[in-house]
């Protein structure tokens, strides 16, 4: 019987198992995907915070793991017919099924078990921690622990087991790639935020000499949005979108801000404890997730190990730490009020009202 089951393996995942096994507590994995897997996301190490923890607890990413361009010089925010604002930040850039299979490989060579292929189908309290029914490789079996980490993300099983009633407000993110070079600095990710479909948005950038499309925006509308944002890259940056995407996928954002803030929702239960995405934790406005991910992580590895040594519940001790970042969302959310704001005016200011506001995430986080 392990100490500790971490459901899922991404930054986040990694982060909390290694943690565990390095202060002695037996850590198993479950990852439903057989690693290493294509995950939505942009690929960038934006913040600070990811950045050094990373280097802290895995080392410095190798270069192997980054693309081509290895890093960006930041980010540009255009509203097409109005103008475009660049925001400087140094951020890391790869594609997350070779960063997260990195993690995982120091992870398990840190001692951590990885269950791959293994998804969390069912999860119990008991008397002295919890059951886990997981389907693995077609088999369903049922293993033991005393404490369990979800890492598996907005749609996260965990989370749906420990809080059936909570309901949550879901986006969502589809992401297209295609051989080929685009007419768009490529020293830069670039967000388009037109009027017209706002709060919708898309963004395009180039590395490892593909063209990566995302759409983000209510779920059953992601299809639509992709064509209006492939004609508009199409013809203002001259690219060819005849042929089929090398691949595409979609995922799930998450939004429990209000539950956070208020307290109706705690990521947290007994010996169980919810971590990044799947605790509701991206940040505001950017989305950013894997510095806060990494943070909470480590901040629920670290209760683990307190709780299994002194015997008290490890909720309480990761609450109390987690409320740092919740609280910090505080000074983030008011964003939200001003773009929207000013989407539904004239929208001049868009663009450098979108890079102030990411900026504020940076400072914070």
């Amino acid at each position: 019987m392990p100490d500790v089951i971490v459901v899922g393996a991404g930054p986040a995942g990694s982060a909390a198992a290694k943690r565990c096994v390095e202060y002695g507590l037996e850590t198993v994995m479950v990852e439903k995907r057989k690693l290493p897997r294509d995950k939505v996301c942009s690929g960038m190490v934006m913040g600070p915070v990811a950045h050094s923890l990373i280097k802290q607890e895995f080392g410095a990413i190798p270069e192997a793991v980054l693309c081509q361009p290895s890093y960006l010089k930041g980010y540009k925010f255009h509203t097409p017919g109005i103008g475009s604002q660049n925001l400087d930040n140094f951020t890391s850039l790869t594609w997350r099924r070779n960063l997260d299979y990195w993690m995982s490989e120091k992870a398990q060579a840190s001692g951590v078990k990885i269950w791959q292929n293994a998804r969390l189908v069912g999860l119990t309290v008991k008397e002295r921690g919890f059951l886990a029914e997981i389907e693995k490789d077609g088999k369903r079996q049922k293993i033991e622990a005393r404490f369990v980490i979800g890492a598996d993300g907005a749609n996260s099983m965990v989370r749906r087991r420990l809080f059936p009633q909570l309901k949550v407000i879901h986006g969502q993110v589809f992401q297209q790639c295609y051989p080929g070079k685009i007419d768009l600095d490529t020293g830069y990710i670039h967000w388009f935020y037109p009027l017209e479909i706002s709060p919708a948005y898309f963004s395009a950038h180039q590395k490892d000499n593909i063209v990566v499309v995302d759409v983000g925006g209510a779920p059953g509308t992601l299809k639509q949005l992709m064509v209006v944002a492939k004609d508009f890259l199409a013809k203002n940056y001259h690219f060819d979108f005849s042929q089929p995407p090398v691949w595409q996928g979609s995922c799930l954002g998450i939004v429990l801000f209000r539950p956070l803030f208020s307290r109706t929702f705690l990521p947290a239960k007994g010996n169980a404890l919810l971590v990044g995405d799947a605790a509701g934790l991206p940040l505001p406005v950017s989305g950013e997730g894997i510095g806060t991910g990494i943070k909470s992580a480590l901040m629920a590895a670290d209760a683990v190990i307190k709780a299994s040594k002194s015997g008290v519940s490890a909720d309480s001790l990761y609450l109390n730490e987690v409320k740092v970042i919740t609280d910090m969302f505080g000074e983030i959310l008011p964003w939200f009020k001003k773009i929207s704001a000013e989407a539904k005016s004239s929208g001049r200011y868009l663009p450098q009202i979108l890079a102030q506001a990411y900026g504020a995430t940076l400072r914070e986080f």
